[in-house]
């Protein structure tokens, strides 16, 4: 069998810069974790905060580099968001329902400068983290409609605040 395939270097958009000083929030589902791995090791250096949301199906069975991403965590590098759509806790399925459940969390890391990641499913995962981030603006932001919500995520967008790199599901 012969598998075909092409390495391609991540875009500078979605480089996690070691010498940055605002805090970061990576959120990624399955394989997505993978660019997230390094930027993990590199907050042992004292960075400012990381928090880590990863998806997947059960704990037991798909949590990637699980051990790796604890001893992180134990070391205060990350704080860990785990989400488990099989096992569910607190009725949270998705990386998009225990963000928009830690809302005051994330605004206040926003509220910081915080640079957003996002990688995985490009199909299911990233529409449903864009609304999840919609819906914490609108809730935060008196008056705020849903256009004013699409503007603001677009203009974190465009300040390389907020960046995807999805692949099709």
């Amino acid at each position: 069998d012969t598998v075909l395939g092409r390495v391609q270097p991540c875009r500078d958009a979605f480089r996690i810069r070691p010498d940055a000083d605002e805090p970061v929030i990576m959120i990624a589902a399955g394989t997505g974790l993978a660019p997230f791995r390094a930027a993990v090791a590199e907050r042992a250096a004292g960075l400012p905060p990381a928090l880590v949301y990863f998806g997947c199906d059960h704990p037991d069975r798909d949590y990637l580099h699980a051990d790796e991403l604890r001893a992180a965590e134990a070391t205060g590098t990350v704080r860990l968001r785990p989400v488990f759509s099989e096992a569910p806790v607190d009725g949270h399925r998705f990386v998009q329902h225990r963000i928009a459940a830690e809302g005051d969390e994330i605004w206040d890391l926003l509220d910081a400068h915080a640079r957003v990641y996002v990688c995985g499913d490009g199909a299911r995962m990233a529409p449903g983290v864009r609304s999840a981030f919609r819906d914490l603006y609108r809730a935060r932001t008196e008056g705020a409609d849903e256009s004013a919500a699409e503007a603001w995520l677009s203009t974190l967008v465009a300040e390389g605040r907020y960046v995807e790199d999805v692949y099709a599901g």
